[in-house]
């Protein structure tokens, strides 16, 4: 696929690892606002995974909404990975600073 902007031409850079990390960590969320478990733990107990991993899964359930749609449209920056994302402890609230630190602007 190849993506029109502007009067440049991008290559789609779709990465399956990225997708399914965003899929997760939105049902993550869901899960969170659903549940009545009482923590982020019993949470992560309930869905099988450890709590260290729904930690930092959970924090990419709330990155900003243009962020999500160029990783699920196969746009994001070429040095954004999957790894990187979950490695990446410091990652703002604020979505102007997370657009910044990821590589965006």
């Amino acid at each position: 696929m190849v993506l029109l902007v502007g009067s440049t031409v991008a290559a789609d850079r779709s990465d399956p690892s990225l997708v399914r990390l965003i899929a997760k960590a939105w049902a993550l969320r869901k899960a969170l606002v659903s549940t009545t478990a009482p923590s982020l733990t019993a949470v992560a107990a309930e869905q099988g995974i450890s709590q260290s991993y729904a930690t930092r899964l959970v924090r990419l359930a709330w990155l900003a909404p243009d962020i999500v749609e160029a990783i699920l449209g196969g746009c994001p920056p070429a040095n954004l990975t999957a790894s990187r994302l979950m490695q990446d402890t410091r990652i703002p609230a604020d979505w102007q600073d997370q657009r910044r630190a990821l590589g965006f602007v």
